[in-house]
Order: structure tokens, then C-alpha cells, then sequence
């Protein structure tokens, strides 16, 4: 048991920790707001014209196209994955373990590496400048947090529902269907959500895939950065913040009625 004064160091230390790491975010959020037409910290005084200007100045296609190729990443990466997760979590087939490994390499690959193989991938074959190319891109990352996500709760699943649903006539795709799945929903939200938090802020394999003819919000976001320093730029920047702790919130309600449900 620690003592009164190692818990106030405890405190202390993830207090600093805490503020080291929401620091730049509390920045962007208030120049996102700041009555200046530059980037100034701390602002003369505050004013809504930059998201005013998200409106004004076509960022809404960047929006749309950002939340198009999120949706169907995270619905490319629930249907690829969820089989996957299952395949891994029961059967022990060969080269197993260098299929884990190469889910994992999707995520630990650099940026710039999938950016290029994919572009050279996709080119020769029509996916380069579109919207499709760019959601199989981003599905590539996808895909390993839902199969993450999902093989963490099929470890600890009791098999024994699906065996009295079969036990009563269903057949094991319909347990599966009707008894596991429900169970297990919330894992797969949950590497849904982060398929999605991925695609919506990738930059490298966007910009090689679909920056060039359209332009995804973090390309949008990137070029302004590079042409001028607008606070427009940490208004587009707050929208993300507002979307990721959203995301965060549906987390928190997936984790916390997995938790709920019968193992």
C-alpha cells in the first residue's frame, strides 16, 4: 500500500503528464476561436468567423469526402475483419502467426512506405484518384483494429452459448449470427470507431491516393498549412477534436456494455 505522500507524487506526476499531453489541443481550440486573422496565442479576443469560414470557403466537400471514405473504411474493415478475428481466435491453420504478424505491420508499416506501395499498387489498375482506391487504402489500416478489438473478447467467450443454440436446432452460422454477434457488438464498434478516427485523419496514403482530384479533409487541412497559417486552419483542426472525443464517448458506451455482457 503507497503512502499518502508517493500518491501526491503519483498525482503530481500524471497532472503534469495530463497537461504536457492536452496542451496542444487546448491551444488549437483556442486560436480556433481567436478574433485575430492569424495564428496568435493567446488571441486579442474571440470570434466564431473561422468556422464561419468552413462554411464560406468549400471546406464542406473536404468534410463530405472525409466522412464518405471513413464510413465504408470502417464497414470494409467490420467485414474483413470480424471473419478474421474468428478465423485467428479458432482454427490453427499454417502461417498463423505470421498472419498476426502482418496484421500488426499494417499498423507499425510508416505512413510514407503504404503510400507509395499502394499508389504503385493501384495506379496500373485504375484505384489511383479515387474514392474506392482510397478506402481499400485506408482499409488496410483498418482492418487489424477491429481483428485486435474482436480477438481480445473471442479469448475470453464462452463457446457454450453457441453449443446450446445448436443444441436447439440452430445451425452454427445462425448461432454465430444470432448469439455471438450480439455479444461481442461492442468490440466490433469499437474497431469500427478507430477504423474510422484513422481514415478520417490520415494524410500520406490520402494525398497519394485522392489529394491530387479531390481533396480529404487532412490534405485540405495540410495545403492550407503550407499556402498560409489562417485560423481556419485550427477551426478545421477543432472539428477533429469535437469528432474524436465523440468517437471517444461511443468507446466508452461499447467498452462499458461489453463489460455488461455474459461471457
Amino acid at each position: 500500500m503507497i503512502s499518502r505522500t508517493e500518491a501526491r507524487v503519483l498525482w503530481f506526476c500524471a497532472t503534469v503528464a495530463l497537461f504536457y499531453l492536452l496542451f496542444p489541443v487546448v491551444v488549437v481550440m483556442t486560436v480556433s476561436f481567436s478574433s485575430s486573422k492569424f495564428l496568435d496565442f493567446p488571441p486579442p479576443g474571440y470570434s466564431l468567423q473561422w468556422y464561419r469560414a468552413l462554411l464560406d470557403e468549400g471546406w464542406l466537400s473536404s468534410y463530405w469526402i472525409t466522412f464518405q471514405v471513413g464510413t465504408l473504411t470502417a464497414l470494409f474493415s467490420t467485414l474483413v475483419g470480424v471473419p478474421a478475428a474468428f478465423a485467428l481466435a479458432r482454427y490453427d491453420f499454417p502461417f498463423r502467426r505470421s498472419f498476426e504478424a502482418l496484421l500488426l505491420a499494417a499498423i507499425i508499416v510508416p505512413p510514407i512506405i503504404k503510400a507509395i506501395s499502394l499508389y504503385l499498387f493501384f495506379a496500373p489498375i485504375g484505384l489511383a484518384n479515387t474514392v474506392l482506391g482510397l478506402v481499400l487504402g485506408h482499409t488496410v489500416t483498418g482492418v487489424p483494429y477491429v481483428v485486435i478489438n474482436l480477438l481480445a473478447t473471442l479469448k475470453g467467450y464462452d463457446r457454450d452459448l453457441e453449443r446450446a443454440a445448436q443444441a436447439h436446432g440452430a445451425t452454427p452460422l445462425q448461432a454465430i449470427r444470432t448469439v455471438t454477434l450480439p455479444v461481442l457488438a461492442p468490440s466490433v464498434l469499437v474497431g469500427a470507431v478507430f477504423a474510422f478516427l484513422q481514415s478520417a485523419q490520415e494524410l500520406l496514403v490520402a494525398l497519394f491516393l485522392l489529394g491530387t482530384v479531390e481533396k480529404p479533409l487532412a490534405v485540405r487541412m495540410w495545403e492550407g498549412v503550407r499556402i498560409s497559417l489562417s485560423p481556419t486552419i485550427a477551426a478545421a483542426s477543432g472539428t477533429l477534436v469535437v469528432l474524436a472525443l465523440a468517437a471517444l464517448a461511443v468507446v466508452a458506451l461499447a467498452l462499458r456494455s461489453r463489460r455488461r455482457a455474459p461471457a
